[in-house]
């Protein structure tokens, strides 16, 4: 069995920014099916939507996320995201990832449906790559985080079917290691989950299976 602080699933952009956060913290395995570079978010091609200007503003920005939200948007988490969107973007910075810029040196701010306002920040026409390459050599550099390939998570490991009782909790996952079939037991309190896949509602999406 190993034991970590913290257990991820998945590669992406989730999955990396919460191990390279919780590496602060503690040890972090991160499972990934295929490859550290096979994810969502390396074919990601728009860019990320960040208020970046004086003329912007919070509030602008979460009516436009409502209005295209057709009323299906919690707008508490609505306005969490959007208040929270320069913080990541400084992390995204600190981590190498460069945004495309004005000779001046501020940010290129692109404008896509449903927004009235210059906030979408981008890196060429490879956002995603860009996004996905340097967290990955972040979190490659750290070492409390372990990158686990190949490895397909199976099935959450819950204390009920320990047959533990009181309240039924996470505490871990089996994985199977894909190169020689051996199935892994891992320990750990905080199993994260960010695998991804939600293009894959949709009929039709760019995204890979």
């Amino acid at each position: 069995m190993r034991e970590y602080d913290f257990l991820v699933v998945g590669t992406g952009i989730s999955g990396l920014s919460f191990a390279l956060k919780a590496a602060e913290q503690g040890t972090v395995a991160v499972l990934t099916k295929r490859k550290s570079e096979d994810s969502n978010t390396a074919w990601a091609q728009g860019g990320i939507s960040c208020v970046a200007d004086p003329e912007d503003s919070f509030e602008s920005h979460v009516t436009d996320t409502l209005d295209a939200g057709a009323g299906l948007c919690d707008s508490e988490v609505v306005k969490t995201i959007v208040e929270s969107a320069p913080d990541a973007i400084d992390q995204m910075i600190s981590c190498g990832i460069n945004f495309d810029r004005q000779k001046n040196g501020n940010f290129e701010l692109g404008k896509e449906g449903g927004h009235s306002q210059r906030r979408i920040l981008f890196s060429k026409d490879t956002t995603g790559k860009e996004i996905s390459t340097k967290l990955l050599n972040a979190a490659k550099e750290c070492s409390n985080i372990n990158i686990l390939e190949d490895h397909f998570a199976i099935d959450l490991i819950t204390t009920e079917k320990l047959g533990i009782e009181g309240q039924n909790s996470i505490v871990g996952l089996y994985a199977l290691n894909e190169i020689n079939g051996e199935i892994l037991t891992f320990r750990s309190n905080t199993v994260v989950l960010c695998t991804g896949g939600c293009g894959r509602v949709y009929l039709y999406t760019t995204n890979p299976n």
